[in-house]
């Protein structure tokens, strides 16, 4: 008996340590980094220059949430699955295989931002003034 309930605590924990993501209405829960995304219709819709990437996300109501903002380069390298055929984690519905815009300045020339292909994975440098697409994000209270 006790070796059916080590095993069966065992295969819980492991099932449940590799539950990451939760997909609801319009966003996508990352549990384990404790973050909410965006993921509805307008992430293929709106293209933004780092200015206004970052007001549209500050300004977001979704899900009833008003905390929105533009992500970090660090962030969004965490969904980005080149695996996968649109580049995207697997549980995100909304995606335009292209370039994303996030709010991390390129430390050697303040005019540059970071901004990541999710069709290839691929960061690259681009001026703030040049449009991208956005999904915002939110942090887990």
């Amino acid at each position: 008996m006790r070796i059916f309930i080590l095993c069966f605590i065992l295969i819980t924990f492991s099932f449940s340590s590799q539950i990451k993501y939760e997909k609801s209405k319009n966003i996508v829960t990352d549990h384990t980094n404790k973050i909410i995304w965006q993921d509805d219709i307008e992430v293929t819709q709106y293209l933004e220059s780092y200015t206004t990437a970052k007001v549209y996300c500050d300004t977001l109501i979704l899900n009833g949430y008003i905390d929105w903002r533009a992500p970090t380069i660090n962030e969004l390298q965490k969904i980005v699955d080149v695996k996968n055929k649109n580049g995207l984690n697997k549980n995100f519905k909304y995606i335009i295989p292209n370039y994303y815009n996030t709010t991390t300045v390129f430390t050697n020339d303040n005019n540059l931002v970071w901004v990541i292909d999710f069709k290839s994975g691929k960061t690259i440098t681009d001026k703030k003034t040049n449009q991208k697409y956005i999904r915002c994000i939110r942090d887990i209270k």
